[in-house]
């Protein structure tokens, strides 16, 4: 539970944490409010189109989900939309 408030008050989001454990999101606004942790606002992370036309590529050349999320500071399943969208 330590490292799930560490990570949090470093700046992580709720649905990244969910994500990194394997649980639900409530499971990670549970632990931070047992830990009397204040819950903020949303933390997005928004991926600019360079960064979303690297993905693609890097997709394409085979480069992992989970590896590409974890440079980009983003959960898998926005690494997913941007590797699957069309180029603007």
């Amino acid at each position: 539970m330590k490292l799930i408030v560490d990570d949090y008050q470093a700046g992580a989001s709720t649905y990244e944490l969910a994500e990194r454990y394997k649980v639900r999101r409530n499971t990670i606004r549970d632990v931070l409010k047992r830990n009397h942790v204040p819950i903020t606002g949303a933390k997005v992370k928004l991926l600019t189109d360079d960064d979303k036309e690297d993905i693609r590529k890097r997709r394409q050349d085979g480069s992992m989900v989970g590896e590409l999320a974890v440079e980009y500071g983003v959960s898998e399943s926005t690494i997913r939309r941007a590797g699957l969208s069309n180029a603007s």
